[in-house]
């Protein structure tokens, strides 16, 4: 790593890159390692800054997240905003982070969505925001989509985290790495090809990627029909292809708020 630090301080990010993608091809569970990768390839803001932006940009009434964690995450909600985070196994009370009024249910999304807690806001109205980062699975990024969509409320917003793959050990659907962010990266190309309705686009944000949904539509049931031959589909792709070309299967936007912002106007007038 010290050797890759004087490239980046030389101005030399190609080579830097190739040092550390080397390193990684003889070691690849070195976390930090992944960490440094990702910020080279992806600098300017990360996704916790994104959330942040959006939280800032959008005020929502109500806030869903799915993979609450410690509470980075929940910690970008505004004191305005009603906020329902789900998460099997949170940890050190990540409510305690969060400046708005909040729901916490201590469940698997699966379970919260088969039977919501009655008491839950998102009973009382749809959701203006909703970030995707529980179960890293394919199968389970799409379920929480389907999920969510139902409860949109006009002109909601869904953040999708891990869409864009750094390494194909490390976006595969069994974790076998420290740093891992599932096979999650393949709602970008289902959603594209098969909801052309919606608005998408992904933004190259550190360390894998956050891809921005509107246009919802609560009655759609395309994904739910078409679900057993979904699955079956992308069950065998490979992000190899994607891990070196993503501009071509991911519609990456520019990690720049004024880029956001006009594309977010414009998705929101079609």
């Amino acid at each position: 790593m010290r050797s890759a630090r004087r490239f980046i301080a030389r101005g030399q990010f190609d080579e830097a890159e190739a040092l550390i993608g080397h390193a990684l091809v003889q070691e690849p569970n070195l976390p930090a390692t992944h960490v440094a990768l990702a910020k080279l390839r992806w600098p300017g803001m990360d996704y916790l800054e994104w959330l942040g932006w959006f939280h800032s940009v959008l005020s929502p009434g109500l806030y869903v997240e799915i993979g609450v964690e410690r509470g980075n995450s929940l910690a970008q909600a505004r004191p305005g905003t009603q906020v329902v985070g789900i998460d099997p196994a949170p940890q050190a009370q990540p409510q305690a982070r969060c400046a708005g009024p909040v729901q916490l249910f201590s469940q698997t999304s699966a379970e919260f969505f088969t039977a919501m807690p009655e008491n839950c806001y998102l009973q009382n109205r749809g959701f203006d925001l909703a970030f995707i980062d529980g179960d890293h699975r394919f199968e389970a990024v799409l379920a929480d989509f389907m999920a969510l969509e139902k409860w949109a409320a006009p002109e909601a917003v869904v953040l999708i985290h891990d869409t864009i793959p750094l390494t194909s050990a490390t976006s595969i659907s069994q974790r076998k790495t420290g740093f891992y962010s599932g096979d999650a990266w393949k709602i970008v190309p289902c959603l594209r090809s098969l909801r052309p309705d919606l608005h998408l686009v992904t933004l190259p944000a550190a360390p894998t990627g956050l891809t921005v949904v509107t246009g919802l539509n609560p009655a759609s049931r395309t994904l739910q029909e078409r679900l057993p031959s979904v699955r079956a589909a992308y069950a065998s792709l490979s992000s190899a292809h994607i891990v070196s070309m993503p501009a071509a299967f991911l519609a990456l936007g520019s990690n720049d708020r004024d880029w956001m912002s006009n594309w977010l106007r414009q998705a929101r007038a079609q």
